[in-house]
């Protein structure tokens, strides 16, 4: 009897050994770690760059001319620009205004629509409600602005 109450009590041991070394090793893979947010996604992608000038089309009109030579540049919560007009200043921040990372709120309240953004390419639009003159020359127009940079 003694030895059947040993071989019990040793099965049940092993069995629960078993059972935790089991739960530990599970624990200890941690499997995939969590996938990436669209806001960190497009937040680096963002990053990634110095966005160059290609295109600016204001109410399908093309006014590239009105940004000559502009660049963009993000961080994680600002931007900085070179030969933005008035539309873009030189420098600001910026923040999503959701989580799906498709719109920013720059600090002056210009909400900006990510309309495409990759390793190469970003578009941007935005409405600019204010046309504007400067030492005898239109320094910004009133409308739907598309902004597409390259690399």
């Amino acid at each position: 009897m003694k030895i059947a109450t040993r071989y019990y009590e040793l099965s049940i041991c092993v069995i629960t050994l078993a059972v935790i070394m089991t739960l530990m090793v599970m624990a200890g893979c941690g499997g995939d770690s969590a996938a990436p947010s669209a806001t960190e996604i497009t937040t680096n992608q963002l990053k990634a760059n110095t966005w160059r000038i290609s295109s600016v089309m204001v109410d399908g009109v093309d006014k590239t001319s009105m940004y000559t030579n502009m660049t963009l540049t993000f961080t994680a919560s600002g931007f900085s620009t070179m030969n933005g007009s008035v539309v873009w200043p030189a420098s600001g921040t910026w923040t999503f205004t959701d989580n799906t990372a498709k719109k920013i709120k720059r600090n002056d309240n210009l909400e900006v629509t990510i309309t495409e953004v990759s390793a190469t390419v970003l578009k941007l639009s935005l409405t600019w409600t204010t046309g504007t003159l400067g030492t005898g020359r239109t320094t910004s127009i009133a409308g739907n602005h598309v902004f597409s940079f390259i690399k």
